[in-house]
């Protein structure tokens, strides 16, 4: 009986440590049965101490039971869970420009450093690269500036997309990275592959000689490191080779004043410490020299939908990034888009939607707002307020009369208040 105690407790430790590392590593089992934890994708189980509202899951109109509700309650319902998918689209996005903000410039102790992002409510987007920032960020821009959510991020009838605006209102495209002839040390040579991003130090490092009496000029300097560091320069490609170009001068001045600390306790000659600040310590990260107006301050977010709703829904959103190393300060967000839903016994409702999102939690993701779905041709509009607690509630409109409304609870418990009757 001793022994088979000691094996289950010698299990139970076992399961304890592979849960704990998997929420440290960020794991998540295979789908099945069992309840995913609450830091994968499209968990249930919500952390004690989140604070961000869980929309809940509201039952879609289904064929097989929509001659047991009315034609206004269905079209209320469609609506909610459009709106319902549209929420995790915005949350996809929100966290992935979250990411951009999380990128720190610190020497020593790790050159470039990325922090982990949150994924939401989308699946755990594609990953390169050390960190979180998702794999479409890093890659070359398409020609429309578009980039794509990886296939199945999101798990909704829906193909999301987004693209940047620059504060001079300047979409981010290889067209613009080309007319401006950016160049930036790629973030693989920055960092070396590693979420330390040892690289850069170690590159800067190895061009210091101590001793080396060419160091105590600043003209020593600039052909000895700083020339050396411009030379790996490559022309940008990614959304994340422009956000890094637009921040450049604060990275380099971080870096350098590391870089200045560290030489000053290694005692190392005045003549050495007033060279080494006379020197060209600006540009040789990135160049030519960015300008405020170039800063990333909004993005767009095309979702397109097919299946029984089929359409497309545009969204933007400005943003700014205050500091290196700081999490982005997001306003508002509005959109517009039509949509047609298809269904097999009421044919086809063409709406056209207005989006107003008013309120947002302390990481930025949207938690309140008003929707609006217009349908001129059958004379219904669908009048939406989403709520911080997740509540919603649908006011359905058959030409300009209230006929029904929708409410459904945080909990996610659905009623219909049908008032034709």
């Amino acid at each position: 009986m001793k022994n088979l105690l000691k094996i289950l407790a010698l299990f139970l430790g076992i399961v304890v440590i592979a849960v704990a590392a998997m929420a440290v590593l960020n794991l998540c089992p295979p789908q099945g049965p069992w309840p995913m934890p609450p830091w994968c994708p499209d968990s249930s189980i919500s952390w004690p101490f989140s604070k961000s509202p869980q929309l809940a899951e509201v039952p879609a109109a289904d064929p097989q039971t929509s001659t047991e509700m009315s034609e206004n309650e269905i079209l209320a319902r469609v609506a909610i869970g459009l709106v319902q998918d549209l929420t995790t689209v915005n949350t996809y996005f929100n966290d992935a420009a979250s990411s951009l903000g999380e990128v720190k410039a610190s020497l020593p102790g790790g050159g470039l450093i990325l922090a982990s992002s949150s994924s939401g409510k989308c699946a755990a987007p594609s990953r390169q690269g050390p960190g979180q920032i998702p794999a479409g960020f890093t890659d070359p821009l398409p020609a429309s500036g578009f980039i794509p959510a990886p296939a199945g991020a999101c798990a909704v009838g829906a193909s999301p997309s987004a693209s940047f605006l620059t504060r001079g209102g300047d979409k981010v495209t290889p067209e613009l990275l080309a007319e401006k002839e950016i160049q930036v040390i790629d973030f693989e040579e920055l960092t070396g592959g590693s979420v330390e991003g040892r690289q850069l130090e170690s590159t800067l490092t190895s061009l210091i000689t101590p001793g080396d009496p060419g160091l105590a000029t600043a003209e020593g300097w600039n052909q000895k490191v700083w020339s050396q560091m411009s030379a790996v320069q490559t022309p940008a490609e990614s959304l994340l080779d422009y956000h890094l170009w637009t921040v450049s001068r604060e990275i380099e001045a971080a870096i350098v004043e590391s870089m200045a600390g560290r030489m000053q306790s290694l005692g190392l000659l005045p003549q050495v410490l007033n060279a080494f600040q006379a020197s060209q310590t600006s540009g040789w990260y990135a160049s030519p020299a960015p300008e405020e107006a170039d800063r990333l301050a909004a993005m767009e977010i095309e979702a397109v939908f097919s299946g029984r709703a089929e359409g497309t829904i545009f969204e933007k959103r400005e943003f700014s990034l205050p500091e290196l190393g700081e999490m982005p300060q997001f306003g508002p967000m509005s959109g517009e888009g039509s949509l047609i839903y298809h269904d097999p016994e009421l044919g086809d409702y063409p709406f056209d939607l207005e989006i107003d999102w008013t309120k947002w939690d302390e990481l930025g993701r949207v938690t309140e707002g008003e929707i609006v779905f217009t349908d001129p041709e059958h004379g219904a509009v669908i009048e939406m307020s989403v709520f911080e607690d997740g509540s919603r509630v649908a006011h359905v409109f058959r030409n300009g009369q209230e006929v029904g409304t929708v409410r459904v609870a945080p909990s996610g418990e659905t009623t219909y208040q049908d008032l034709t009757q």
